[in-house]
């Protein structure tokens, strides 16, 4: 299910909907997008190395409208695997910020548009495994993803 973007005609204003994204996604099967990118023009993490229970807060250097809703991908060889849904604060004061795994099942997820710069936070699960990763938009038109390492 593609979600619905909202446009933002001011930098930094967010409009919210009545509506709600289910998220279905295979317990860590591969990427929740398989079209997903890498794209530093787009997303940048701060910190890039994290440790699990940390939080990182994404900036855009684009401004790009994105949701509220972020993946946590592993590497897995060559590959991608979906592991943690993340929830940012990217609209403010009231939002809080969640993860869960994946194999937990779907999750609702506010259907809203977020712009300007950031940051957004995003927590990083406690459970996480020391390793490389990326996170990713998780409900923008197209996907796209910044690198971040979990120390152990």
């Amino acid at each position: 299910m593609q979600p619905r973007l909202i446009p933002i005609a001011l930098v930094g204003v967010i409009l919210a909907t009545g509506c709600t994204l289910v998220r279905e996604v295979g317990p860590g099967e591969g990427p929740a997008d398989p079209n997903a990118r890498m794209a530093p023009d787009l997303i940048v993490a701060n910190p890039t190395e994290a440790a699990p229970g940390a939080v990182v807060g994404l900036t855009f250097p684009a401004e790009t409208t994105r949701g509220i809703l972020f993946v946590l991908e592993e590497r897995v060889g060559d590959a991608w695997a979906h592991r943690y849904n993340l929830l940012s604060d990217g609209p403010g004061a009231g939002w809080e910020r969640s993860w869960s795994a994946v194999d937990a099942g779907p999750i609702a997820v506010e259907d809203i548009g977020v712009g300007g710069p950031g940051p957004d936070r995003v927590p990083i699960p406690d459970t996480a495994d020391a390793g490389d990763y990326r996170i990713c938009t998780g409900n923008a038109g197209d996907n796209f993803c910044a690198p971040i390492r979990i120390g152990g």
